[in-house]
């Protein structure tokens, strides 16, 4: 392997994102828990979200004033991690989406697009 190759049996690459995954799940089940409690009103989501996690730990950790300055450059940092890879991850889903296109006939094309209206729906 080279040194700049990653592989998914690396421990490294695992742990990695594994903490990604812990993190967001964390700050998902903070943000669900707090917003059933209170409302906020902010100008984005991101924003909501992120303010609704501060405020969270905040209040459960009984947080500082400079911890809560502090943990507000992790949770911005965070968050726009988290948004870049997510942005990398519809573009991952739509050159999927494309070369799978490329190879069907109109007909198939047809289903296709019916099979992924129906997934889309199914998560809503």
């Amino acid at each position: 392997m080279s040194g700049n190759h990653y592989s998914w049996s690396n421990p490294r690459v695992l742990l990695t994102f594994s903490l990604i995954f812990l993190c967001g799940a964390l700050v998902g089940a903070i943000a669900i828990t707090f917003t059933q409690s209170q409302t906020f009103v902010a100008s984005s989501p991101q924003e909501l979200s992120r303010e609704m996690t501060l405020s969270r730990l905040t209040t459960e950790l009984d947080l500082t004033p400079d911890q809560q300055e502090r943990l507000r450059v992790v949770l911005d940092d965070y968050f726009q991690y988290y948004h870049a890879l997510q942005d990398q991850l519809d573009e991952v889903k739509a050159s999927g989406r494309e070369k799978i296109t490329e190879l069907l006939t109109d007909q198939q094309k047809l289903k296709f697009e019916k099979m992924l209206k129906e997934a889309l729906a199914e998560r809503r």
